[in-house]
């Protein structure tokens, strides 16, 4: 096999380069100075939690400048006065604060490409022609405890954008890079008794940002916590923690206690003993202890190295055991957890240091095609999350972290891939405790240069060491039940080492990395990951390819490009496969969801997926949301970043609903005369759940009670016989903890349409023929604007954005003329039914609608339907929605999404009723087949041509529209694109009939 060959990232020879100044962060063979070796994420103390730490978050004096030549070189100095500087809060992002400019960019990076320099002269109307290189400067002082003067002082920075440096008392003591990973300085020679002073140099961009590619706004300063802690002579370095069982029947289980050690100013650790106990609910479990000497070794005994580090083979583990009988395990469905007490003995018996850890038992298998935990199939109903606050952009506080994941688990998400790249600590400790599965993602993506680094051998230890911190501090949470390599690097030998590193330092979690591709069916994935991952896979169904000949095999590119979930399954690799990213949320989205599950359900290959993603990530200025570009940020990509399944301040969408719906782990049934429940890969039984019925009666309720996991309908046998032409419908519901987990809806006389007629008329008909005008045009999606932009572009091309719809005979033929088709609409009407026939000729665009709106005074500010709710959908998005009478306000039928678009449809209606203050009402009933309506208060021309929703204005009109058709939503914002099921069909004549009064 021959040889990879390198990839040049210079082809200059060395002597024809020009110098140039070193800077440590412009040289990737840099990656540290005097770091501690990364550990484990814990904070020790002598006699009480808190008690060895001294916070340094809070103000500190700070001076920005836009270049690092701006900066003042010795402001670290004892004797350097920074009392006039402005005060920034730790933690911060600086763009937030007032200092430069937030950039949003999606891939690629914000400077001139030229690794490992960032400083190069960039495009002169770029962001970071003048703001080449953002540094940041603080200083502080902190009164150092009289405890503190005997045993070691650490400096602990959980995380920094990009690189800095850190004096302490006018002494340089170190430097570090990697935004997304802590950085441990030992401060203990630099510090004196009394009021000490710490001096901080921050880089927004260095070496390291090649590696920080990913899709987000790129942000500088300190965004996470920095702190002091303090430790004896002996101390425990680092502890290593594993949850061992060999045959899960037997339920007998090891946990393995792997401590390190440090020593300091002579000592040796002998006499010292490491105590550990672990508790469940206040009771001991198991115990064991360690003698700090041996493991310390610090002769090198071979007899020592030959136990615990073999000439040949693995590494043994386990200098601390127990073993436990069946103990209660975790899972994201029960997350149990037990205490782990460990207890740092002197010689005398002392306690010179504790740690407090908790532990979750919990075993990863993959078995055949399928993944196990602790023996239970699982399907990962996953979402991406990016750490975003729209008022302190990558600064987490506790209370957004929990509300997060108290949103995800009430939508029935039991995954969270953290793209892309490690999450402050605490969130991992929220995972543990609530019941979350966490993918940790290392902070690696060189999307702008694709693989180009990947294959450079000597960036190798800069993707190494971003690995290698991650895992580290993060080994212990049982919440982490895959390692990937990072996101959209390309793969290259570097990859394939960080893959090699990781399965030998931690063999009992898989790794993924969605780069590792091979090209089917010639070539499968690398060995090197664990499962097969891909971005924004199709289903096995026809989509629309809006461009191409019906009846043409030729697919468009933008469609083409994504694989089929299904085909890779059948391709052959037996490995479990996941959709890392797919149902890209943005704006308003999600089609075909359901698609997505129906195919993930059927086949035991496919392990399920990771929407992206959870939030929008906008920035508020005020009461605005605002992205890329609306601060001047060049280069951007506009409102790529508003993909959330909720807005930035986490209000929730319809889309979050439809997420519930599809995602929940309880499904019911219809057998005969029987709706039974039955869970869907998960380890809650039905049992644990209480289940509920109503059954409406035109969408009034008639009955209602609770089953035990199955109800039988002959008790409705009578209501339906009495009442034969009404609609009748049955829901069914089931509830944990007090909340609704999922609900279904069965018709039981499925007469919707009896609706229509359920009211008496009690006015004449206020709107004419002249009122009513077809319409064919939405406000462009973002899914219809699209990779490709596709939909919105053959619209704007055509000018069915613009089109003026020609009126004749009275109203009775409307017309929207069209370069290469038209629309028409012919309208009879008799009294107060009309009768709408739509036909299409010529070429024409995708029609987003089909049908007509009204303009009616915006007093008529409350609605009233009887059809599918309370959220809008449109017909790929419609799951988590039920037929019933719903009320709401016009206002509140528009979704704000950032950059307006369409939204607020309701399909499968009976009837509509608008009504205004005084209390008349306006009331559309179909005849013959359900519509489609929304009534908005912006029109879909003021929602096309308005950026932000905070432009909008509105008019003096509620706008109401009734459909015969509507095009479903898709997922081409970043994926494949409508379904063909989904679609109008413009080779058909299509009816709408109505009533209106």
């Amino acid at each position: 096999m021959a040889l990879q060959t390198a990839t040049p990232i210079v082809a200059q020879s060395v002597s024809s380069l020009p110098t140039r100044e070193h800077h440590d962060w412009e040289d990737h063979h840099v990656l540290q100075i005097n770091r501690e070796a990364p550990r484990a994420y814990f904070i020790p103390f002598a006699e009480k939690p808190g008690d060895s730490r001294l916070s340094l978050n809070g103000a500190w004096h700070f001076r920005w400048t836009r270049t690092p030549q701006e900066r003042i070189a010795d402001f670290y100095r004892t004797d350097f006065d920074a009392s006039s500087w402005q005060r920034l809060n730790v933690p911060a992002n600086w763009e937030v604060n007032g200092y430069g400019t937030p950039i949003y960019v999606s891939a690629g990076f914000p400077f001139r490409i030229n690794p490992p320099y960032v400083t190069d002269e960039p495009k002169k109307d770029w962001t970071t022609y003048e703001e080449r290189n953002p540094t940041g400067q603080y200083k502080r002082t902190f009164q150092l405890p009289e405890k503190w003067q005997q045993g070691q002082t650490f400096l602990r920075f959980e995380g920094v954008m990009s690189a800095f440096y850190v004096w302490v008392n006018g002494e340089r003591v170190g430097y570090s890079q990697g935004s997304m990973e802590p950085s441990e300085f030992n401060v203990t020679p630099y510090l004196h008794r009394g009021e000490n002073q710490v001096a901080v140099e921050v880089y927004k961009y260095s070496d390291g940002s090649y590696l920080e590619d990913q899709d987000f706004w790129r942000f500088g300063g300190i965004h996470r916590d920095v702190l002091l802690y303090h430790t004896p002579d002996v101390r425990l370095r680092d502890v290593a923690i594993r949850t061992c069982c060999n045959n899960l029947s037997d339920a007998q289980w090891t946990l393995q206690i792997d401590p390190q050690f440090s020593v300091y100013r002579g000592e040796d650790g002998e006499g010292y003993r490491l105590a550990a106990v672990l508790t469940d609910g206040g009771q001991t479990v198991g115990s064991d202890t360690a003698d700090v000497a041996t493991v310390l070794d610090l002769s090198h005994k071979a007899v020592r190295m030959n136990e615990w580090y073999p000439q040949r083979g693995h590494r043994k583990l386990g200098r601390m055991t127990m073993t436990v009988s069946r103990p209660r395990l975790w899972s994201a469905d029960y997350p149990h957890l037990y205490d782990l007490h460990l207890v740092l003995l002197r010689p005398d018996g002392s306690v010179a240091e504790q740690v407090k850890e908790r532990v979750g038992f919990r075993k990863i298998e993959i078995k055949g095609c399928e993944m196990f935990i602790n023996g239970h199939v699982v399907k990962l109903r996953g979402v991406n999350r990016h750490e975003h606050d729209p008022h302190t952009a990558r600064v987490m506080s506790e209370e957004l972290m929990v509300k997060d994941l108290l949103l995800m688990k009430q939508a029935n998400i039991n995954a969270v891939r953290l793209s892309h790249y490690p999450n402050c600590p605490r969130w991992y400790e929220l995972c543990d405790s609530i019941g979350m599965f966490v993918m940790d993602e290392a902070d690696c993506e060189s999307h702008g240069l694709r693989g180009t680094l990947a294959s450079t051998p000597d960036w190798a230890p800069a993707f190494l060491d971003r690995c290698i911190r991650m895992a580290e501090r993060d080994k212990n949470r049982p919440s982490i039940i895959f390692w990937s390599l990072g996101n959209e690097s390309g793969y290259g030998p570097n990859h394939a080492a960080m893959a090699a590193w990781l399965h030998e330092f931690d063999p009992t979690r898989p790794v993924h990395y969605e780069g590792a591709q091979g090209h089917y069916p010639d070539l499968y994935d690398p060995k090197t990951v664990d499962v097969i991952s891909r971005f924004y896979p199709r289903v096995r169904q026809e989509y629309l390819n809006p461009g191409i000949p019906e009846g043409s095999d030729r697919e468009r590119a933008e469609n083409a490009r994504w694989e089929r979930l299904l085909d890779i399954a059948d391709a052959g690799d037996t490995r479990p496969i996941l959709t890392s990213e797919y149902a890209h949320a943005m704006g308003n989205a999600m089609g075909n969801f359901q698609d997505y599950w129906d195919e993930i359900y059927s086949h035991r290959q496919l392990l399920g997926g990771f929407i992206w993603d959870w939030v929008d990530q906008g920035i508020l200025r005020g009461d605005s949301v605002c992205y890329g570009g609306d601060f001047g940020d060049k280069p951007n990509l506009h409102a790529f970043c508003l993909n959330g399944v909720v807005r930035s301040q986490r209000e929730l969408t319809p889309k979050y609903y439809e997420v519930k719906k599809v995602y929940a782990p309880v499904c019911f049934r219809r057998e005969g005369n029987t709706i039974r429940a039955a869970v869907r890969y998960s380890e809650i039984p039905l049992s644990e759940y209480r289940f509920t019925y109503t059954v409406t009666d035109n969408g009034r309720p008639a009955a209602q009670g609770t089953f035990a996991e199955k109800l039988s309908l002959d008790g409705f046998a009578r209501l339906i016989n009495r009442h034969a032409d009404h609609d009748i419908r049955l829901t069914v519901a089931a509830h944990r903890n007090g909340m609704e987990v999922t609900h279904e809806q069965f018709p039981l006389a499925d007469h919707l349409l009896a609706m229509a007629s359920s009211a008496n008329k009690r006015q004449s008909p206020i709107v004419s023929l002249a009122d009513i005008r077809l319409q064919a045009f939405r406000a462009p999606t973002d899914n219809d604007k699209s990779f490709g932009n596709w939909l919105a572009k053959d619209w704007k091309r055509q000018g069915l954005d613009t089109a003026q719809v020609v009126v004749t005979d009275g109203g009775r033929r409307q017309e929207i003329r069209l370069p290469e088709g038209t629309i028409t609409m012919t309208a009879e009407q008799q009294d107060d039914e009309y009768e709408l026939t739509f036909t299409c000729q010529g070429t024409l665009p995708e029609l987003p609608r089909l049908g007509i709106v009204m303009a009616l005074p915006d007093d008529y500010n409350r609605v009233e339907w009887y059809g599918l709710g309370p959220w809008d959908n449109y017909p790929d998005r419609q799951a988590a929605c039920t037929i019933g009478k719903w009320t709401s306000t016009v206002a509140e039928q528009y979704t704000p999404y950032a950059r307006p678009q369409d939204s607020g449809s309701h399909g499968s209606c009976a009837y509509v009723v608008l009504r205004n203050g005084a209390g008349k009402t306006i009331r559309v009933e179909a005849i013959g087949e359900p519509f489609a309506f929304s009534a908005l208060p912006y029109s879909a021309r003021e929602l096309a041509t308005k950026n932000h929703h905070y432009e909008l204005r509105p008019d003096g009109h509620t706008y109401l529209s009734i459909d015969c058709a509507v095009l479903g939503l898709g997922n081409s914002s970043c994926g494949p694109g409508v379904l063909k099921r989904y679609a109008i069909d413009k080779s058909t004549t299509h009816r709408l009939r109505f009533r209106i009064w």
